[in-house]
């Protein structure tokens, strides 16, 4: 009885304080937060612009972020207030699902969250339960997303999974576009400077998180988008083991197409930014030391159309420090050389839709030609062959993603071609690649995959969105961060209750592996079966029930399609052709057999469907 009342006064005395407790982190000093409130008696502690590194201006520009040698301050730090999210271009338009939810999110906010940018912006924020704790909190580490151009830590209010589900959750804000992943392809600037700001604030975590009442030894890191596939380069890089111990991937998969540059691709970059800013090419410490001379608006208005920034493979730039990442991603997964911890990931049922909606009515599709040629050049794209004028075994590759593909029984019927294309999208770059990875982890760390295909109840939620189109890009992160409890007081009637039930379901499993290492640990009577590459399975997120999948549901046959058979195709073909091209006197007995294993790997295709 006595312990009672003295933990009800304890609870008392946090409940009545006008801030949370001073933190103090090491080698740098001491914060204030701040408590965010709703209803007067939920609130959650938050401490923000947190710096985790040295500025990355001047000198510091184009290098690893500093970590060791931390900032420090005398007295009492204010982290009340959000840092300026890192440099990005927020002229450019955003895709339809992006522009759909960024409003879905502004419409929350009680006034719109003012836009700063800068050079200056290796920050971060925590923020806790504030209860009485029995034991260390799990942590999860957000990375955001927006193909690491854009996109900020700022935008994602966990007040919701923080509050309900007893995690600490920190954002991170890292180099971006140009900033981050600009390389000249030696020891110089080796690029991916972007992954080593996460690095640095998983360091940071490891180091102060305890101060905050979380357990440094159960760090799950969690992405979507670009956060999902940093997440995945962060399996396989050898500076991020041991800093985490479980992984997220929402909706972004390392292993999906064009994932990561490579530096023969990436010699003309390097040239186009050296004119584009009058610098000398070589050597390359004169190039750098012109362009950290270059105004920072000047910077990203000029340098970030230049080229695809994204990760670089960034094996023998250095041989002074070891690779970021030393190979793809596919090629490090494939020889397990990964950290092996477990992997919650997914994706939604039409990550894809509104990229290729034309915004017509409700029953506008897509014609036969249209769905050839839209199939044709994402298919091309995996073409690697120099010689433009073969085209016999690029048209057999062809020949076999549309025999797969094809309507049985034909059909001109737009709608039924529509859904076929957004199948075949999906398939290749969400679920097979999706299954792929939890093929190579599963053989050693538990792996849970889902689908999401629950469309929110909410017509505020869908607004935007075409009745024909289930669950776009984005729109699984209104389950996940329980949004449908966090709209302003006049318009949280605009939620149906069912979205609020859900989204209570959702945020338990998620934090539950935090947690457990298990979705369904506690407190979730649903079975969500671990992968197993004899028993392989999702789990389906619909609005009829949650449930293991099914053949009916998931189509297993087309993701062995994507990741078995269509490379082996991919590489008889390109092959062919590179030696024709290569040697014009090639032996022709070779040739007809290289031709020969094509045509049978086209009947074994056949005989499979």
């Amino acid at each position: 009885m006595i312990r009672l009342i003295v933990l009800l006064l304890k609870l008392s005395i946090v409940l009545s304080a006008r801030e949370p407790k001073q933190i103090n982190l090491a080698n740098q000093g001491t914060i204030s937060g701040m408590y965010i409130t709703r209803f007067r008696t939920k609130r959650i502690a938050a401490y923000l612009g947190i710096p985790y590194a040295q500025p990355p201006v001047d000198y510091r520009r184009f290098m690893a972020p500093e970590y060791t040698d931390l900032p420090q301050w005398e007295g009492v730090k204010n982290a009340t207030m959000f840092a300026p999210d890192c440099m990005q271009n927020d002229t450019n338009p955003l895709n339809k699902h992006d522009e759909l939810f960024m409003k879905l999110l502004d419409s929350q906010m009680e006034e719109p969250r003012k836009k700063e940018y800068s050079e200056d912006c290796l920050y971060l924020n925590v923020y806790v339960p504030d209860d009485f704790k029995v034991e260390g909190y799990p942590t999860l580490v957000w990375f955001h997303g927006g193909g690491f151009v854009r996109g900020s830590p700022n935008n994602i209010n966990p007040f919701q999974l923080v509050l309900k589900q007893k995690v600490i959750f920190v954002s991170v804000a890292y180099r971006l576009n140009i900033f981050g992943f600009f390389s000249t392809l030696d020891n110089e600037a080796a690029g991916n400077f972007g992954l080593m700001d996460q690095v640095a604030s998983l360091y940071w975590v490891k180091n102060n998180i305890a101060s905050f009442g979380g357990d440094p030894e159960n760090v799950c890191i969690f992405g979507h988008d670009a956060g999902a596939v940093s997440v995945g380069l962060h399996m396989v890089s050898a500076y991020s083991a041991g800093l985490f111990q479980k992984a997220i991937a929402m909706s972004g998969n390392v292993l999906s197409p064009d994932t990561v540059n490579i530096a023969r691709k990436e010699l003309s970059t390097v040239n186009k930014v050296a004119s584009a800013f009058g610098c000398f090419r070589k050597p390359t410490y004169q190039l750098l030391d012109c362009l950290r001379r270059v105004n920072y608006q000047a910077l990203l208005d000029i340098g970030e159309p230049l080229a695809d920034w994204k990760p670089i493979v960034d094996s023998g730039f250095s041989n002074v420090t070891g690779s970021f990442l030393p190979d793809f991603p596919s090629k490090l997964f494939k020889d397990e050389v990964f950290t092996p911890v477990p992997l919650l990931t997914g994706y939604t049922n039409m990550e894809s839709a509104l990229i290729f909606d034309k915004g017509e009515n409700e029953d506008s599709g897509i014609s036969q030609r249209e769905f050839d040629v839209m199939r044709e050049e994402i298919i091309l794209s995996d073409i690697t062959v120099d010689n433009s004028s073969c085209f016999t075994n690029q048209h057999h590759i062809q020949d076999a993603v549309a025999f797969f593909y094809k309507p049985i029984p034909p059909t001109s019927n737009e709608t039924i071609l529509r859904k076929l294309f957004l199948d075949f999208y999906t398939d290749k770059v969400h679920g097979a690649t999706t299954y792929q990875l939890a093929k190579h982890v599963s053989k050693q760390a538990p792996v849970y995959l889902y689908r999401f295909d629950l469309k929110p109840f909410s017509d505020v939620a869908n607004e935007g969105v075409p009745d024909r189109i289930a669950v776009p890009h984005n729109f699984d992160l209104i389950f996940t961060f329980g949004m449908p409890h966090l709209a302003l007081p006049e318009d949280l009637g605009k939620w149906d209750y069912r979205d609020k039930s859900i989204s209570e379901i959702i945020m338990k499993m998620w934090t539950n592996f935090a947690w457990y290492s298990n979705p369904t640990n506690s407190g979730v009577i649903i079975d969500w079966d671990a992968f197993e590459a004899e028993k392989p399975g999702f789990f389906i997120i619909d609005r009829q029930n949650f449930t293991m999948s099914t053949p009916q549901t998931i189509n297993l046959k087309a993701f062995e399609f994507w990741t078995d058979f269509y490379p082996k195709v991919v590489e008889i073909g390109t092959k062919c052709c590179k030696e024709s091209y290569e040697d014009s006197s090639a032996d022709p007995i070779l040739t007809q057999r290289m031709i020969h294993s094509l045509i049978t790997l086209y009947f074994i295709l056949i005989v499979l469907s």
